[in-house]
């Protein structure tokens, strides 16, 4: 199909790429409007490890503390994801998790041997600290009780303070390129419509 006729097929059916590019603005405004109605937290962990009995080799003990909080870390990461420890936090709040959100409201990442970031979302800033708080309970209650299996190592969680944030959505250029994806969109239904009426 040549320029030509796409301009023809726009020029006879502009009315329905504005009003298909209107209804898709405004979809993905309202979208985004709700997605930016909360707020994001996100809490520092500190991951220590000892060891508890030095070894003979005394030198390597701090290399093998090192080693073991970073074993330890990955643990911590997948406790926090984990529907059990959700529920539990949730509980310690005081607040009911959302059926949506268990198993995967608070997300974890080991940034180093030794510091875990967690991120969530939450309605407003109180239950940001509730939940922040209670996790950090959580985890080191969990920690207590590895502890005692633990052998050699003794393993300490420590959480900073919670930064919290309130969603933004960016209402201009969600709009512009809402306006393009609509408009794009609506001239590759008019082109499939097209071919379809000359089959």
């Amino acid at each position: 199909m040549d320029f030509k006729n796409l301009f023809s097929i726009i020029k006879k059916n502009f009315k329905f790429i504005l009003i298909f590019t209107f209804i898709v603005i405004i979809l993905v405004e309202v979208f985004f409007a709700w997605q930016s109605s909360g707020f994001n937290v996100s809490l520092a962990l500190s991951v220590f490890s000892r060891v508890s009995q030095p070894s003979q080799s005394y030198q390597f003990d701090d290399y093998l503390s090192v080693k073991a909080a970073d074993a330890y870390s990955d643990s911590v990461s997948q406790w926090v994801g984990s529907p059990e420890v959700i529920n539990t936090v949730y509980q310690k709040a005081g607040l009911v998790p959302e059926k949506t959100l268990v198993g995967g409201s608070l997300k974890a990442q080991k940034m180093a041997a030794n510091y875990v970031s967690v991120e969530f979302s939450v309605a407003n800033e109180v239950d940001g600290k509730k939940i922040a708080d209670a996790l950090v309970s959580v985890l080191q209650d969990k920690t207590e009780l590895a502890n005692k299996y633990s052998g050699n190592a003794v393993f300490t969680i420590l959480g900073g303070q919670p930064v919290i944030v309130k969603n933004k959505a960016d209402f201009i250029l969600d709009g512009i390129i809402a306006l393009i994806g609509g408009a794009i969109l609506a001239i590759f239904i008019l082109l499939l419509k097209e071919d379809d009426s000359r089959n």
